[in-house]
């Protein structure tokens, strides 16, 4: 089963990773003095780790609402996914599981875990 869900999250990725001209938006956050910020795909490969499907790359940016004061991080901040239970995103070694433990707030960890996970939709 781990095998088949590896092969369509992996057929997913590429697919996505191949259409995409530019990074793949996969996470917004609006705050209240009108800043939002962006994470995006940048880069993925098959995981390092036999506990993990993907290893993937992230870049953050920053603007705000009215246009003004754009700033993109020049780092690739990496990040690690299990797609097959018990799902997880690995970040600096701690693992993060998803779905969020009932009661947390769904984060970026669960957007980008359904970016890399999920079949797109058409």
């Amino acid at each position: 089963m781990r095998t088949v869900l590896s092969a369509l999250a992996m057929e997913t990725l590429l697919l996505t990773s191949a259409a995409a001209t530019e990074p793949m938006v996969f996470h917004r956050a609006h705050f209240p003095d009108h800043t939002v910020v962006s994470l995006s795909l940048v880069g993925n490969r098959a995981a390092a780790s036999v506990k993990y499907d993907f290893d993937v790359f992230i870049s953050l940016s920053q603007t705000r609402t009215e246009g003004e004061g754009a700033y993109s991080d020049p780092g690739k901040h990496k990040a690690s996914i299990r797609c097959s239970p018990p799902a997880a995103v690995s970040v600096r070694g701690v693992d993060y599981p998803i779905p969020t433990p009932e009661g947390g707030m769904i984060d970026w960890k669960d957007d980008l875990w359904s970016a890399v996970c999920t079949r797109p939709l058409s």
